[in-house]
């Protein structure tokens, strides 16, 4: 219940330490393999430290995910028949090269493409079927509050017009939103044009019922850094035992690691020459992309990666945020279901090359990423988080209730 310390078994409650620790995943489909490899960088960091069966999900307070995300959060967060994460962090790449031609099924040759197109002028891309029952069976009957930490995954109501946000934190107060994970996997991950909405009825322990009518949580959130942290901080101002006393923008209290999937922005592939000529079917479907998503996509990533720059740097906290995410992806690399292995390779190997890329911080005046003097590279700057998340989880534990 709310306003109940945590036992200290899992991860201990930030109040035993000095951080809060929040893990962000942004959405973006297939690309979600660029975040995927980057978490196993830092699983093998925390392992070189702490031992090999170190899981992300004993380091994070929180472990937010949008879409392909919010499927990655899961894995990580749910517990198998051990009480431990269902995949570890390396495992993640394995899962898309295994199941995304499945979920994201290739035509080729011009007349299938051609009826691809036709398709989508009527309905979803996919039927989704593959992906449903995929989940269902890794995730089975587990529920939200069951996770071995807290995990927040954004989604969009389209009957209410209004985001569901599925928060372990918010399950004491709003016991209806103690849905099956899959059920809410299955919802964020459901993109308008590539997968059809998703509706499901959850009830509460008093019997209470409620319906949700639900798709991408992009539309919300496809960065939900920001709604994590907003979580936490209503935790804390509602004065959460599991939480010490701070103010609520004390964000250096906050260690924070948002990662993206990739975006094709420094290419420049629409202008408004051409869009200008564009009317519905041109903003969903052009070119084998869909302008609309990918704007507002684009665009809700960037706003909260320049609110958070802005905070965490005027409150001189700026060493506690780490956004790792790269703006230069070209070709095949930027779709979100081109799921061949030629493709799924290259995605690997931008994210194998994005970590020895510098690290980069927005500017907020040309929207491009620009690497910060003397932040060195972003593997060096996982080492350091993973060293830095490792002192804090060695604290909470040194505590004399946590022995």
């Amino acid at each position: 219940m709310e306003g109940t310390p945590s036992s200290c078994y899992g991860v201990q409650p930030p109040r035993y330490g000095n951080l809060i620790t929040i893990l962000s995943i942004d959405g973006g489909g297939i690309r979600g393999l660029i975040p995927g490899v980057i978490l196993g960088y830092l699983e093998s960091q925390l392992q070189e430290i702490d031992g090999p069966e170190a899981r992300l999900a004993d380091y994070f307070d929180v472990i937010a995910g949008t879409s392909t995300g919010g499927l990655i959060t899961a894995m990580l967060a749910a517990p198998n028949e051990k009480n431990r994460p269902l995949f570890a962090a390396k495992d993640i790449k394995n899962f898309y090269f295994g199941n995304c031609p499945k979920i994201f099924p290739q035509r080729s040759g011009l007349f299938a493409k051609m009826m691809t197109t036709i398709k989508v002028m009527f309905g979803p891309k996919y039927n989704g079927k593959y992906l449903h029952k995929l989940v269902r069976n890794i995730l089975g009957e587990t529920r939200l509050h069951q996770t071995l930490t807290n995990v927040v995954i954004p989604t969009f109501d389209i009957k209410l017009l209004q985001p569901i946000i599925f928060s372990s934190y918010l399950v004491p107060v709003t016991p209806i939103l103690d849905a099956k994970l899959s059920d809410i996997c299955i919802s964020t991950s459901a993109a308008p044009t590539f997968f059809p909405s998703y509706n499901f009825k959850n009830k509460d322990s008093k019997g209470n019922e409620r319906e949700f009518n639900l798709v991408d949580g992009g539309i919300a959130a496809s960065n939900p850094t920001l709604v994590a942290i907003g979580d936490v901080t209503m935790q804390v101002t509602k004065k959460n035992p599991d939480f010490f006393p701070i103010k609520p923008m004390d964000y250096g209290r906050f260690l924070v690691i948002s990662l993206g999937c990739g975006s094709s922005k420094s290419v420049h592939k629409y202008n408004a020459r051409t869009s200008a000529k564009w009317g519905v079917m041109g903003w969903l479907y052009n070119n084998s992309s869909t302008p609309l998503v990918d704007a507002y996509n684009s665009a809700s990533a960037d706003m909260v990666d320049f609110h958070n720059c802005v905070v965490f740097e005027a409150l001189h906290s700026q060493d506690n945020y780490l956004r790792i995410d790269d703006d230069t992806l070209s070709g095949t690399v930027t779709s979100v279901d081109v799921s061949t292995k030629k493709n799924m390779d290259s995605l690997v190997k931008v994210a194998e090359k994005l970590l020895k890329k510098p690290v980069s911080r927005v500017n907020l005046e040309s929207g491009q990423f620009e690497p910060i003097p003397n932040g060195g590279t972003n593997a060096e700057a996982l080492q350091r988080f993973a060293k830095r998340l490792s002192d804090e989880k060695r604290l909470r534990e040194s505590f004399p209730n946590c022995k």
